[in-house]
């Protein structure tokens, strides 16, 4: 039997600025700001984003814009030239980022990759401390089918959040929670003119597909209202699991080597917690000895579980165990664990010696 889902009719009314100030209130939080970068492609999201932001910029720690050009598409560089007039009629300095000389991304996981490395240094060049993105619930609702059909665990399920950090920049999407057809009938409210990006049907992509199966899930009752809510309650629980996890860790930890690289610590708590906490109290463990450029999403979940298994049956039998994962070796013995930074892979340190490489390859 269909569930019959009854439309919201704030679903389709405009924003004001009222709200998006809000809203921007809301995704800050306590942190503080003094500049904001927004990235404005020329969509409708990014565009009522833009319209709604100068029209309570008063409230509004300084705005900057920025236009990412990947080159992928010749419209391109006509729809950044759109963002900067009506940044100019807005009186908001613009900035157009090029991919540069080198191919234009393959994906759109590189060309994501590649959008947020341009944003990160122009925000930190114009010493912005926020970049701002237009995500709507209805992106929310897609990411967490997409994490879904990948299997993630209960981490990736909580999707998009509305501030994370980025390096020494923090990214908020205070708009997380709006359906797109608000920001839509807001710039129709206005006359804002927005292009739109044939991509966000090509079904080559996956965010396409769903997209398309995103009213016939709403049919069933799966509605991006309810997928956005999932992933809220997702974030919390996880959130609290991080908590007790951290807490649980600095209290087992005997002892820290002096240059960072190994820690150790009792071995009893990732016996006798619960699976899923003593789960992320070993990749706590292993982040406490992460360097720059070593961060969770590097450590494969399913790996990450089966090592556990076996930790904890070789804890139980109180036999040695060692593996590594990722950037960390993680031995056990003696009622210990000793997490350590792993040695550097043969192929890495064959690297650094270029002439025994090019002796091989004669």
């Amino acid at each position: 039997m269909l569930i019959e889902i009854d439309e919201d009719p704030t679903d389709r009314l405009p924003l004001t600025p009222e709200e998006a100030l809000a809203l921007y209130r809301g995704a800050l939080g306590n942190d503080g700001c003094n500049g904001m970068l927004l990235c404005v492609s020329g969509g409708p999201d990014s565009m009522g984003l833009l319209g709604l932001s100068a029209a309570a910029r008063a409230y509004l720690p300084p705005l900057a814009v920025a236009t990412v050009d990947h080159g992928m598409r010749p419209e391109a560089k006509e729809e950044a030239a759109f963002v900067a007039e009506f940044c100019r009629e807005l009186s908001i300095p613009h900035a157009t980022l090029n991919w540069g000389d080198t191919d234009p991304p393959t994906s759109q996981e590189a060309a994501r990759k590649g959008r947020y490395a341009l944003l990160l240094n122009h925000a930190r060049s114009i010493d912005a401390s926020h970049i701002v993105t237009a995500h709507t619930l209805d992106d929310q609702a897609e990411t967490v089918l997409i994490r879904m059909a990948s299997g993630t665990g209960l981490g990736g399920l909580g999707a998009m959040r509305p501030n994370v950090v980025r390096g020494a920049v923090h990214h908020i999407r205070p708009f997380l929670e709006v359906p797109k057809s608000r920001l839509v009938a807001t710039c129709t409210r206005n006359h804002w003119l927005y292009s739109s990006d044939p991509t966000n049907t090509d079904r080559r992509f996956a965010r396409s597909r769903f997209r398309t199966l995103m009213p016939i899930l709403a049919e069933e009752g799966l509605t991006p209202e309810r997928l956005g809510t999932l992933a809220a309650r997702a974030r919390r629980t996880e959130d609290a699991l991080e908590h007790v996890a951290r807490r649980t860790v600095d209290g087992a930890i005997i002892r820290r080597a002096p240059d960072g690289g190994a820690i150790r610590l009792k071995a009893e708590p990732f016996f006798s917690e619960p699976f899923d906490l003593a789960l992320r109290m070993l990749r706590n463990a292993m982040l406490q000895i992460a360097v720059e450029g070593q961060s969770a999403v590097q450590i494969s979940l399913s790996k990450l579980e089966r090592m556990l298994k076996h930790l904890r049956i070789a804890i139980r039998d109180q036999r040695p165990f060692r593996q590594s994962l990722a950037w960390s070796v993680i031995a056990h013995g003696n009622g210990f664990i000793e997490v350590r930074t792993a040695p550097p892979r043969r192929a890495a340190r064959e690297q650094n010696l270029p002439q025994k490489t090019e002796r091989r390859r004669a």
